[in-house]
């Protein structure tokens, strides 16, 4: 009967590791001996009935940035430091994995650490997810400091994905915000306005600008300027809608005839257009030197010449705006 409860243990243990995708091993210290279960053999690509579990074999498979001695290992064991880890694992078939080890401690009467055990999952999965929501999260914090907008996302319907900043803005809790059909944040003379720019998107598969008042939390509406664009599947069928939200004290909208033009913003401009300064110069009407004096930023040109370079770039599509910092923002219409 004891022996066939063990094997009732262990085919219940691996059927448990094999449908959480997970293994345990047990490391007695004094010994160094390890011990691998079949799903942690599994997990490592590895034959138990070719190898042994071996500590130099596990280091070996572990990436050289996350491996520890046998000293750091029990140092760190000691300082509690080991009760979750995670690490990546290079499989002897070359496929990099990521795993984590929840560990438990247990002393003899000396109060000496005698024994580690832990188990062992993968997780290359959510790993890749936090990577990703970390990568977006350094884009969309990239993309407000060049901008000085707010960007966000929303459902094919329409409802805020990410609703914590619209919430601190408007005081509305998410099921607010995500209400598509009330709009309960946005001026009831404005609402028609936000509609109408979602069905010219979708309509027009292209970007759509708009301005439109919003509640803030304080009560008192505030304009709001937002460029929205419907982002499609690979199919043609709409997954998401992308947008970016200024407020007119951070980024007004563009006043050119309020913009000194400077020498660094021609010369981004040209970059962004991908002219040479004497394409610029055939396009503006205006001699080869007077674009080179104007990025050099000497002061000597008469204004008329100033305001053909510009009226040359406009009409190529290139846009300048005032920053919140007091600076001039140069950017390329994309329709």
């Amino acid at each position: 009967m004891p022996h066939r409860q063990a094997k009732s243990a262990e085919a219940k243990l691996q059927l448990l590791e094999t449908m959480l995708g997970a293994g345990t091993w047990t490391y007695t210290v004094a010994t160094r001996e390890l011990y691998w279960s079949r799903g942690l053999y599994r997990l490592l690509g590895l034959d138990p009935q070719v190898v042994f579990a071996d500590r130099t074999l596990y280091e070996s498979l572990i990436h050289p940035d996350d491996r520890l001695t046998h000293e750091e290992l029990v140092e760190r064991a000691e300082a509690g430091e080991l009760s979750r880890r995670r690490f990546r694992m290079i499989r002897p078939d070359g496929h990099l994995i990521w795993l984590e080890s929840r560990t438990d401690r247990q002393y003899d009467r000396q109060g000496n650490l005698v024994l580690l055990q832990g188990v062992v999952q993968e997780v290359s999965e959510q790993e890749q997810q936090r990577q990703d929501h970390a990568r977006l999260s350094t884009i969309v914090s990239s993309m407000r400091r060049m901008t000085g907008g707010e960007f966000w996302r929303t459902d094919p319907q329409g409802r805020f994905i990410d609703t914590a900043g619209w919430t601190r803005f408007t005081g509305k809790d998410a099921e607010q915000l995500r209400d598509h059909d009330g709009l309960p944040a946005v001026h009831p003379d404005d609402r028609e306005i936000l509609r109408q720019a979602r069905e010219d998107g979708m309509k027009f598969r292209r970007k759509v600008d708009m301005s439109i008042r919003v509640r803030r939390a304080d009560g008192a509406f505030q304009r709001v300027h937002h460029r929205i664009l419907p982002v499609f599947g690979p199919d043609g069928e709409l997954i998401e809608w992308h947008g970016m939200s200024w407020m007119p004290e951070d980024v007004g909208m563009p006043n050119d005839e309020a913009i000194v033009l400077k020498g660094s913003h021609v010369r981004a401009a040209r970059t962004l257009l991908g002219v040479t300064a004497r394409e610029l110069a055939a396009l503006s009407g205006v001699s080869f030197s007077t674009i080179r004096r104007i990025e050099d930023d000497i002061g000597t040109i008469k204004p008329e010449s100033v305001e053909k370079v510009k009226a040359a770039l406009k009409a190529k599509g290139i846009r300048f705006g005032d920053m919140r910092n007091g600076a001039t923002g140069v950017s390329l219409r994309s329709d």
